[in-house]
């Protein structure tokens, strides 16, 4: 990922300069807030943008959850735990995937156990060097299985790391202000 940013980043293919997937969201105001839409494109083999994604973000979450598109295909990402947020989906490939936090990291796994591999991508985000000359990086792991479903998978994360980043934002201001009090 070229920014710390899933809501606007660059995805490049591992060891090359090539960006595959851009993240670009539009904020709106809105009488009652501020509204929000990420679209999420793909490069093609001939160097033309196809837009692969689209989430809608309400002005609220407490109103209404997100409603994120693949293609023009709606995916329902269903939560399924508690403080980790794991959410889970079904696939293009009709298959169930679930987003799940294992060691501060996301990882998505296959819920269905005939399934070969243990995990189908997984975040990595690391910093290196002093606090003044510090470096960021962030990649996204995709073994060979999930390639059919690359577009399902970036949309999804862009949609689950911004919800797991929120989350721990609101936790730690919370926690901050229990010091503080």
């Amino acid at each position: 990922m070229s920014r710390d940013d899933p809501l606007q980043t660059d995805f490049f293919i591992a060891g090359q300069e090539k960006v595959l997937y851009t993240s670009h969201t539009v904020w709106y105001q809105r009488p009652h807030g501020t509204k929000a839409t990420t679209t999420i494109t793909r490069e093609d083999r001939a160097g033309e943008r196809l837009q692969v994604g689209v989430i809608e973000w309400p002005v609220s979450s407490r109103q209404s959850r997100p409603q994120i598109f693949v293609g023009t295909r709606p995916v329902e990402m269903t939560r399924t735990g508690l403080y980790t947020s794991p959410e889970k989906f079904t696939a293009a490939d009709h298959h169930a995937y679930e987003w799940q936090i294992s060691d501060s990291r996301p990882q998505l796994v296959p819920l269905e156990e005939h399934r070969s591999a243990a995990y189908i991508a997984t975040f990595v985000h690391s910093s290196t060097g002093s606090f003044l000359t510090r470096k960021h990086s962030a990649s996204l792991f995709i073994p060979p299985e999930g390639v059919p479903i690359l577009d399902d998978i970036v949309v999804t994360f862009v949609y689950f790391e911004s919800q797991w980043r929120n989350k721990e934002r609101r936790r730690s201001r919370s926690s901050m202000s229990v010091l503080v009090a």
